[in-house]
């Protein structure tokens, strides 16, 4: 399976009610409200950015990543209302997505709390994995997920993703200097 072609232009991912869309600098303060909720933040290794124009920032890097061949950015909106309501992260651990054999991938999700337990990121989610079967072909994608968020264990495992351990102090928060556990779970795709 080859990337060629993929990184072209953004990839536009649709489901029955979701839009998985590229960002732009007009979804900073959507990206900044949903980032400067505590209950959202709270089971990241991060605050979010700081600003609507460190959002802008952040947007314009994820783009130039994608760009280099280093990260799928998606932004999450419903299809009939294009605020952003949350984001999925897709990326090679080292590397680029041009490197073969492909080495394992990473998936990161963050979502706005209004819309939590609507099965919103199972959904993304779905649509991602999707995306990565018929398109990357990655044999692993795994997922880093602090032990208290029970809530993104249990969307992770109901995709098929396994734990595969606790993996102590893995993580150093970026803000308090802390070092924080996490479970490692995976998704083998065996096809």
């Amino acid at each position: 399976m080859t990337t060629t072609g993929l990184f072209d232009s953004f990839p536009l991912l649709t489901t029955n009610r979701l839009c998985l869309r590229q960002m732009n600098t007009e979804d900073a303060e959507d990206l900044y409200l949903f980032y400067s909720d505590a209950k959202v933040t709270q089971y990241l290794d991060w605050y979010g950015p700081a600003s609507v124009q460190d959002s802008k920032d952040l947007i314009h890097s994820w783009n130039q990543y994608f760009q280099d061949k280093r990260l799928f950015p998606w932004g999450i909106c419903m299809k009939t209302d294009p605020t952003l309501i949350g984001t999925v992260m897709f990326m090679p651990i080292r590397d680029t997505f041009e490197k073969k054999p492909l080495l394992p991938l990473n998936v990161g999700f963050e979502l706005n709390r209004h819309y939590w337990n609507k099965g919103i990121m199972s959904e993304a989610l779905e649509a991602v994995l999707a995306f990565s079967r018929e398109h990357i072909g990655a044999h692993r994608i795994q997922a880093e997920v602090f032990p208290e968020n029970k809530a993104s264990l249990k969307v992770l495992e109901k995709l098929g993703f396994k734990q595969e351990g606790l993996m102590h102090q893995y993580l150093m928060h970026e803000v308090t200097r802390t070092f924080l556990d996490v479970i490692m779970l995976a998704f083998i795709n065996n096809t």
